[in-house]
């Protein structure tokens, strides 16, 4: 029994900033595989609870099933309507955050760190992240995931 009050916490520790993520609605697996997200703080489970002016994190593991010299990358507000560009990571060179170039079938992370603006809305969000081959916008990878923006 003691075991068990010791292996829980380590548990919670070593799995607690995974994050709830779907894939994008006309993405395949066959394209490109987002197998894990991890959010720095993300302590709610259903969504991350971020605090503005603070500091965050992202990083995703994923396998392109495609070649790219050269990969973009970007951040949106995800609405039914028309996904709208994060203005504080606007579309951007991803080769700064992962190992450029992508040979199809290698697992590769992607890492990024900010410090979360206090002019941004206060709420709950459904955010999109897109990565695709600079030459190719059909070869993505995407996923959202739910974020609170909190005072």
């Amino acid at each position: 029994m003691k075991i068990f009050f010791i292996l829980v916490p380590l548990f919670a520790v070593a799995f607690g900033d995974l994050a709830k993520f779907t894939k994008c609605p006309r993405t395949s697996d066959d394209i490109c595989e987002v197998t894990e997200v991890r959010i720095n703080p993300c302590k709610e489970g259903r969504y991350c609870r971020l605090v503005k002016g603070e500091e965050t994190s992202i990083e995703f593991d994923f396998i392109p099933k495609f070649n790219a010299t050269n990969l973009t990358t970007g951040l949106y507000w995800a609405s039914v309507r028309r996904d709208v560009p994060f203005r504080d990571f606007p579309e951007s060179d991803a080769c700064a955050y992962t190992g450029c170039p992508t040979s199809a079938g290698t697992k590769q992370q992607f890492t990024y760190s900010t410090r979360i603006s206090e002019n941004l809305p206060t709420g709950r969000w459904t955010f999109k992240w897109q990565l695709w081959s600079a030459d190719d916008k059909t070869k993505m990878c995407c996923f959202k995931t739910e974020v609170s923006l909190a005072v």
